[in-house]
């Protein structure tokens, strides 16, 4: 059996990606001695009762979790947040090792996406196609190591306290930020790094400069992926905007859970994309 494993940052948590096999492993949220798990049932209420007015900090998933999700799978293909802001990626690899100290010949494959949410559930879609095309395992590693170089998160985000507070932003950019209202509109680099590019005042003004940015870093104009914070007008929103200035473009609209809610923040966006090879 081939296996497709996420962590939640993916917000991804369906029991098979066209056909293959999928599990989810959770990411965590913690303040107090109490931990908030990033699982399917998110509650949205609840997670604001759990955080308000609280210093939370987020935990990657355990090497035994990955272990437990690893099972008795012939092959399985793992996709973590970016390794520049997480543990998980190092979890799941310590966890490969482990399923191989007992199992040599489980073929495992761990990929740092070296970006979140949407785009993580790209290069995981990807895999599944790969998969269901049968291609073999050093295949489908060759070429998803490659879709990963040409795949970015962008976001716009009308907050950066809670990235900042985890030390993934510059808190005098958050406070700046907040001061004066603005949307702050960026993406994970090529390392990973979570890095602002652009400021612009309301939605409309953060639409266009996230057109720009896609324009400037040579988006493909095939797929655009779009998770959102409790914000599904400016998602669609921006869905229309794409789709005016790429007409063949598929656009698809989702939502955050819990861990990609709390860094984007009420209202926030997160875009995957393919840029050009």
């Amino acid at each position: 059996m081939r296996k497709i494993i996420t962590d939640s940052a993916a917000n991804l948590f369906a029991d098979q990606i066209n056909g293959v096999p999928h599990q989810s492993v959770a990411l965590s949220l913690t303040s107090g001695g109490q931990s908030f798990a990033d699982i399917p049932a998110f509650d949205r209420a609840a997670f604001a009762a759990f955080s308000a007015g609280k210093a939370i900090k987020t935990a990657c998933p355990s090497a035994e979790q990955y272990l437990a999700a690893y099972g008795q799978a012939d092959e399985v293909f793992v996709f973590t947040i970016s390794a520049a802001t997480s543990g998980s990626y190092n979890a799941a690899r310590l966890a490969q090792m482990m399923a191989q100290e007992v199992r040599p010949e489980q073929k495992i494959a761990v990929f740092d996406t070296k970006v979140a949410g949407p785009a993580q559930r790209m290069v995981a879609q990807e895999a599944s196609a790969l998969i269901q095309a049968g291609a073999s395992f050093a295949e489908i590693v060759t070429q998803i190591t490659a879709a990963i170089e040409h795949t970015r998160v962008f976001f716009a985000l009308k907050a950066l306290n809670n990235l900042a507070n985890n030390g993934r932003v510059n808190k005098a950019a958050a406070k700046l930020a907040q001061a004066l209202k603005i949307n702050v509109i960026g993406w994970a680099d090529e390392a990973g790094e979570v890095q602002p590019l652009a400021k612009a005042r309301g939605e409309k003004g953060a639409r266009k400069a996230l057109l720009q940015l896609l324009a400037k870093h040579h988006f493909d104009g095939q797929h655009l992926v779009i998770d959102h914070a409790d914000n599904l007008a400016g998602a669609t929103a921006l869905q229309a905007a794409v789709q005016a200035q790429y007409p063949a473009c598929q656009v698809e609209i989702g939502t955050c859970n819990a861990l990609c809610s709390f860094y984007a923040e009420q209202g926030g966006l997160m875009i995957g994309a393919k840029m050009e090879s």
